[in-house]
């Protein structure tokens, strides 16, 4: 039943944010600025009810973005508070239920036919994560929206419309480029197994495809110890991120699987985690030292506040939540700065860090790649040989001997200018 007839003043809706959702100071703030800017130039009321001016309102938001005036990043913070205000209209209560995917675009009945059929030829052939498979759809409809709004034909594509979506799609997300032109391969590559479009058109994609293979940094054993000792283990918050930090070293476990942990995934009795991975949905049970053990049983004990979720970590700042990989990198910005370590930007230091420490240090102790892929949790050895190409032992082995260089005589003209 509809409890409000106008759009939620500041005052009050700041006040349900602060009182249901536990919002602080510097997030309230944060959200008045989202606030003034989406009712005063998305939701004009012309004559409506506040419920359609709000939802009119998210619908301007989305065109914006569809035109590069508004970052994506913008056009979610607008959807997640005009969720909230809707809440509050028609509730009279806000909650922390997940904002709706409002105005999400399909394609035609024949393209989306095609883009179905591919990614369940994708799940069957699990040749790719879940999370792959994911990202290739939402990207293979983009593809799908930019060639029916430009009069493309995704089966009768060319080079020529092929490099025009990477070079539309690497002013959009520079970031993700590599991405993009990843979803293209598999997508044409299925394409082309059933004869539907030219074989050449995987050239198109393939150097966008950035073949070569970065290395990234790794942290020492100082550094991981630098690190551990940065945290104030006298805090809440502190005794949290110890017991995240040192299971990330020990297991080598990756930010979502951290933060999806629950409390009866921990075997206490077997000094082990035994969790399903978010990525590949594979199985995995990975051994944690005495160390990490008490880290965990600390903060599980004395620092974790009773809640209703079953996630071993929770935030501080909202009520009943769950963490998330985006704070994780956040605090271990925080934590790498505070310790006093210093890489540069090249050597990508994150939360992923600890995975590639791990594994280039099992490498290095002389460990088999299967050991190393079975403790990372890898479907095959092929993607446990990255952690080859960050070891310095082995790197150490691959210089051959130079034969000795013969000095040549050079005779110069003396008028040669």
């Amino acid at each position: 039943m509809q409890t409000l007839n106008r759009i939620p003043d500041w005052d009050y809706f700041s006040e349900n944010l602060r009182n249901k959702l536990g919002y602080s100071d510097a997030t309230l703030e944060r959200t008045k600025s989202t606030y003034n800017d989406f009712v005063r130039n998305y939701c004009a009321l012309e004559g409506g009810d506040a419920e359609t001016a709000i939802i009119q309102g998210i619908s301007k938001a989305g065109n914006a973005y569809e035109e590069n005036e508004i970052s994506k990043d913008k056009l979610v913070r607008i959807r997640r508070l005009a969720f909230r205000m809707l809440q509050l209209i028609n509730d009279g209560e806000i909650s922390w239920k997940r904002t709706p995917l409002y105005g999400r675009r399909f394609g035609s009945d024949s393209n989306e036919t095609l883009l179905t059929a591919f990614t369940e030829a994708e799940r069957n052939n699990h040749k790719h994560a879940k999370s792959i498979i994911k990202r290739d759809e939402n990207i293979i409809r983009q593809f799908i929206l930019y060639s029916e709004r430009n009069g493309i034909d995704i089966v009768a594509v060319t080079v020529t419309d092929i490099i025009a979506f990477l070079s539309y799609m690497k002013t959009r997300r520079p970031a993700g480029i590599k991405s993009t032109a990843s979803a293209l391969k598999h997508f044409y590559q299925y394409c082309v197994e059933r004869g539907l479009v030219n074989p050449e058109i995987i050239r198109a994609i393939k150097p966008w495809d950035t073949p070569h293979k970065r290395i990234y940094g790794v942290l020492s054993a100082k550094e991981k110890t630098d690190l551990i000792h940065a945290m104030d283990s006298d805090t809440e918050i502190g005794k949290r991120d110890k017991a995240i930090f040192m299971l990330a070293m020990d297991c080598g476990l990756r930010s979502s699987d951290i933060c999806n942990l629950t409390l009866n995934e921990i075997d206490w009795r077997t000094a082990s985690v035994n969790i399903v991975q978010k990525k590949t949905g594979n199985p995995l049970a990975v051994p944690f030292s005495t160390e990490t053990g008490n880290a965990l049983a600390d903060y599980i004990l004395n620092a974790r506040e009773y809640s209703a979720l079953p996630y071993v970590f929770l935030k501080k700042t909202y009520c009943d939540s769950a963490m998330t990989s985006a704070l994780l990198c956040q605090r271990m910005k925080k934590l790498v700065e505070k310790a006093g370590i210093h890489h540069p930007a090249s050597d990508k230091i994150s939360m992923h860090t600890f995975r590639r420490s791990l594994g280039s240090e099992m490498i290095d102790s002389g460990e088999s790649l299967e050991m190393v892929a079975q403790v990372l949790g890898h479907r095959d050895r092929e993607a446990t040989k990255g952690y080859i190409s960050i070891s310095e032992r082995m790197l150490r082995k691959c210089p051959l001997d130079m034969p000795q260089l013969n000095k040549a005589e050079v005779n110069h003209d003396p008028n040669e200018v």
